[in-house]
């Protein structure tokens, strides 16, 4: 449990772990950059023989805090725990059943219960499969949480290695540590809502969510880089990392918080600025320059069609993944495609929920 200014939440944190049906864990809270008031309040805590808590004198942040804690004496499994969100108390103990049940699972979590400002259930679907097709479906998904929030198995741990920092305090480098535990093994869902998640203004995600659009701008060319340094090396043909780097770029592109009458120029240039981080960084070897010149004749082309045309564009392209995915699964061809086409559709659904809803309220 990595913490730091939650003196006012982390006790209840805390108690649901105590109260846990399964025992058999260590408790290690790290609080960061001496923060006195909270390692007070864990202090009573640790009459508890499983508990024990570490002050770090210097400030660690979220990613340094994390990164610390993955290099602890691991058991079998690794679970991070927010210190503002609770579980039901039988959450180990049907997790632990569950990874029982899938000895190749990577990640084993349950849906996630928001409480305070959100009041929903989220919901992050099994991913099975070889490794380059759960590193594909990973990608083309909306993003979610609750893989983060369950048990991790340590032996995935040591093959993904630690999360990548950046000086924007990493907020999307999460993703592609969890895209690199997909290289070990599946994502398993376990289909009730144990976690309880705390959803608060002044969060690091809502903070994020809100900070300036250049910013942000700039934050997404890092997950470009993450995404291209977890696919790449378990690309073994040109074929292979085409298509890899086409998923990417597609969710990379068009840039957030952009308008329709701006898509054209920002995603040209969203992609200029992910080769330019890929230079900033020394990774420059994840994207040869004849693939450079591909991925921006490409998101160029795309840009002079209309959204229609694009949309076409996309269905033609998933058929030819589709082959390259599954050369001799017919079935499986026209699943993945059915699988992508359901997928765009609940997405243009919700698009248009969201737009009918705004203009509702603004009338």
């Amino acid at each position: 449990m990595p913490v730091y200014k939650g003196a006012d939440l982390i006790g209840q944190a805390l108690d649901g772990l105590q109260r846990q049906t399964f025992r058999n864990f260590e408790a290690i809270i790290s609080v960061d950059g001496g923060d006195a008031e909270t390692a007070a309040a864990c202090r009573p805590f640790l009459d508890d023989p499983r508990f024990r808590m570490v002050v770090h004198s210097e400030r660690l942040d979220w990613v340094g805090n994390f990164n610390w804690l993955l290099q602890q004496d691991l058991k079998e499994f690794f679970c991070y725990r927010q210190h503002d969100d609770t579980t039901a108390p039988e959450f180990f103990e049907v997790l632990l059943e569950a990874a029982d049940q899938e000895p190749n699972a990577a990640a084993i979590y349950c849906d996630c219960q928001y409480r305070g400002r959100s009041d929903f259930i989220e919901i992050a679907h099994s991913i099975r499969g070889e490794p380059l097709d759960r590193l594909r479906e990973f990608i083309e998904r909306d993003w979610q949480g609750p893989p983060i929030r369950g048990l991790i198995r340590s032996a995935a741990i040591r093959q993904a290695g630690l999360v990548r920092t950046d000086e924007f305090r990493a907020p999307f480098q999460i993703h592609g540590w969890l895209a690199k535990l997909l290289r070990w093994g599946d994502f398993t869902r376990v289909g009730r809502p144990l976690y309880y998640r705390l959803d608060r203004a002044n969060s690091f995600t809502n903070e994020h969510k809100a900070g300036a659009e250049d910013r942000q701008r700039a934050e997404w060319t890092t997950l470009f880089t993450g995404l291209l340094e977890t696919a790449m090396p378990l690309c073994r043909t040109p074929q292979e990392r085409q298509f890899f780097q086409q998923i990417i770029v597609d969710r990379i592109v068009p840039p957030p918080n952009v308008r329709p009458s701006e898509e054209p120029n920002s995603s040209v240039t969203l992609i200029a600025e992910c080769f330019e981080r890929l230079r900033h960084e020394g990774n420059t070897h994840l994207l040869r320059v004849e693939e450079q010149s591909l991925i921006l004749d490409e998101v160029q082309r795309r840009c002079k069609r209309s959204r229609m045309g694009r949309g076409i564009d996309q269905i033609r392209q998933r058929y030819r993944f589709g082959k390259l995915l599954y050369p001799r699964s017919p079935w499986q061809r026209v699943t993945y495609q059915i699988r992508h086409l359901l997928e765009t559709f609940d997405k243009v659904s919700r698009i248009l929920l969201a737009d009918s809803s705004n203009c509702f309220r603004r009338h």
